[in-house]
């Protein structure tokens, strides 16, 4: 099931392949997840219409009464991930300020996503700047990601 969350996530940002859904759909079904629309969706073609492999991805949420994510939440839960990469080691701190400041870029403006956005765009900016402070800069970063995965009940990784 999180494969298929995943490329639903992918498709909302406009970065799924839909060329991929067909492969997608045999190894979801190989998971043990199955209806009718995934089925169908299995058995088509990297070279099928796009629109129907599309169609067949859609319907297949609809069978499993689940919601089709909008892309604020595709964002929001791209930017966590990044959190969670930084805390759990796989992604660098660096890497993971610059993916949660763009991810922020993209959300609703409110004061809470600008306050984000200058928070991450300054830490990874700073980090570049002041290459002899980089471990006093990463300390930052990390507390910035947990306070972020706290501020959205998220447990950070151990």
């Amino acid at each position: 099931m999180d494969r298929l969350r995943r490329a639903a996530l992918k498709q909302a940002l406009g970065e799924q392949p839909t060329e991929d859904l067909p492969m997608l759909a045999a190894l979801t079904l190989a998971d043990g997840v199955d209806t009718p629309a995934l089925v169908e969706l299995a058995g088509l073609s990297r070279r099928d219409p796009p629109a129907g492999i599309r169609d067949l991805f859609e319907q297949t949420f609809a069978e499993l009464g689940l919601p089709l994510p909008e892309a604020e939440e595709a964002w929001r839960e791209r930017m966590l991930d990044a959190a969670k990469g930084m805390l759990s080691g796989s992604l660098s701190p660096y890497e993971a300020s610059n993916e949660i400041y763009w991810c922020a870029c993209h959300l609703e403006r409110t004061e809470t996503t600008t306050e984000l956005v200058a928070q991450f765009v300054g830490l990874w900016s700073t980090w570049e700047d002041h290459p002899n402070k980089r471990g006093s800069i990463e300390h930052s970063m990390r507390q910035a990601a947990a306070n972020l995965l706290h501020s959205h009940g998220s447990q950070t990784p151990a």
